[in-house]
């Protein structure tokens, strides 16, 4: 049994200088020196399945938030149905659910970039943050200040799924713009020590966000695209290190694989940044407790003005009325998601990016 201290303190948006959270303490999780990220390999046997710390950590603060009255509604009540079809696409019927419940980062007086965390209606909705630690195993403090290189762990008060979290890079003085090996890695970390085969984290790419930030949750079920067939295109054996088109799938989509954590990490940190050199949209969905990594790739065109969420893009939709959700069929999905999908000759000019910069990394 975990236990969930109170927070103490003062307002919170009070406490928040300039790139800071001067005087706010709360339970941090530390990652131990000795982990699968850490030494280079990841075992494919199936390990008996015992619930790992950071995953209790992370639901007792949750479900600590929901009894509490913290979120817009009770996610688990969703209604939820399979839609029919080859592709098996998930539907949820959530009325209360928004997109405007996201981080935000404002401007202070000196036009310096501050957290605002407006968008939280207390300081209880922090949960707790989680960083590197000189330990061999992983330890839980109670209280204590965030540290720099930190992901802060926050709920979504419009959630998803069931554990619906923000996790968000935190640095006194930098801010992170776009996604870096270093966030990615941190990401990877949570997958892997959750440890849980329900847990997905979710990454989309905007060119306007003002601060980068991650999703996760639970899923009862896998996503439609991780049963979808796949097409490996480069494999590096000694490495254990493969990327694969998904194949007969509606919105382009590369699937990375590695028993080598950290190479898989670098891999696709460098393939997100030329990506964004080259204006390309894509999301980003970590599975199989970090094993696997999903690539979608849009783009805007003058009929999409809008772009897809990483979810989305793995399957799952929701819908705020009743009658969307009820006449909701596979072929309607299936033109939302090809219809923002990066188009053919794009997708092979991405691919040959991916070949060459696996290649730099493997050889």
């Amino acid at each position: 049994m975990v236990t969930v201290d109170q927070l103490q303190g003062d307002d919170f948006s009070k406490q928040c200088s300039p790139f800071s959270l001067k005087g706010v303490r709360i339970p941090l999780y530390h990652f131990g020196c000795i982990s699968g990220l850490d030494d280079g390999s990841a075992s494919l046997e199936e390990e008996e399945e015992e619930q790992s710390l950071l995953d209790s950590v992370l639901l007792a603060h949750w479900e600590d938030r929901m009894w509490k009255g913290l979120f817009r509604y009770d996610v688990t009540t969703s209604e939820i149905k399979v839609i029919g079809g080859r592709r098996k696409f998930i539907a949820q019927l959530n009325e209360g659910w928004s997109k405007d419940c996201i981080p935000k980062l404002g401007r202070s007086k000196t036009g310096r970039g501050v957290f605002d965390f407006g968008w939280m209606d207390s300081q209880e909705e922090l949960l707790f943050s989680v960083a590197r630690g000189g330990q061999s195993r992983p330890e839980l403090v109670l209280a204590t200040d965030v540290p720099d290189s930190a992901l802060l762990i926050t709920v979504n008060a419009s959630p998803v799924e069931y554990g619906h979290v923000f996790l968000i890079p935190y640095c006194s003085n930098i801010l992170y713009h776009f996604l870096d090996a270093k966030s990615l890695e941190l990401a990877l970390c949570v997958a892997v020590e959750v440890k849980n085969y329900s847990f997905r984290l979710f990454y989309d790419y905007s060119p306007s966000a003002s601060h980068i930030y991650f999703q996760a949750c639970y899923f009862q079920i896998p996503l439609p695209v991780e049963f979808m067939p796949s097409d490996t295109f480069f494999v590096d054996g000694q490495k254990g290190t493969c990327i694969s088109s998904v194949a007969d799938y509606p919105i382009k989509t590369l699937m990375f694989e590695s028993n080598h954590f950290k190479l898989m990490l670098e891999v696709v940190a460098e393939i997100c940044s030329c990506l964004r050199g080259k204006l390309i949209l894509y999301n980003l969905l970590i599975s199989d407790r970090g094993r696997k990594i999903f690539l979608f790739l849009q783009q805007k065109t003058s009929k999409t003005s809008c772009t897809l969420s990483a979810w989305e893009c793995g399957g799952y939709f929701l819908f705020t009325s009743r009658s969307a959700f009820d006449h909701a069929t596979e072929k309607t999905l299936l033109k939302q998601l090809s219809t923002v999908s990066i188009n053919e000759e794009g997708f092979q000019a991405v691919k040959l990016l991916c070949r060459s910069i696996a290649s730099k990394f493997t050889s």
